[in-house]
């Protein structure tokens, strides 16, 4: 019977590659993990019942929240088609010695985006800078004089 749950998740995950679909996707995944409960337990039909059930539900609430940050994230980095050349404040610092990995946040057009240094100099909150280059939502940024 496993066998049978695992062609049937693996098709709906190609169905999915040809036309997104979040219900697709969870019963796709939840198939797939029913085969491994089929495997594990081939005499508990019940188990399998159950399992489809529950990992559905929890499947589709998952891919819906990662689908919806997605495009919230595609929405911000699309606002950002206009920003370069413009000013922001710096919220946290930038740069390698003030964070962990140099990157800060900026306040531009009252929303808040992630920064780093062009030239991996320090910036401190604050301070002005002049956005020079975007990579999707992280802003290459530069000091003000």
């Amino acid at each position: 019977m496993y066998i049978i749950w695992a062609i049937i998740g693996t098709l709906l995950i190609l169905w999915d590659m040809y036309k997104r679909n979040t219900c697709k996707l969870a019963f796709a995944c939840s198939f797939l993990f029913n085969a491994i409960i089929a495997y594990k337990f081939p005499e508990k039909p019940l188990y399998q019942g159950i399992g489809l059930i529950v990992f559905s539900i929890i499947a589709f609430i998952l891919i819906k929240k990662i689908l919806k940050n997605e495009k919230l994230e595609r929405l911000k980095s699309a606002k950002l088609d206009d920003c370069i050349g413009k000013t922001a404040i710096v919220t946290k610092d930038i740069g390698k010695t003030l964070s962990v990995d140099g990157i800060g946040f900026i306040i531009y057009k009252d929303e808040l985006y992630k920064a780093k240094s062009i030239n991996d100099k320090e910036i401190k909150k604050g301070q002005k800078v002049i956005i020079l280059s975007k990579e999707n939502t992280l802003l290459n940024v530069e000091a003000t004089e």
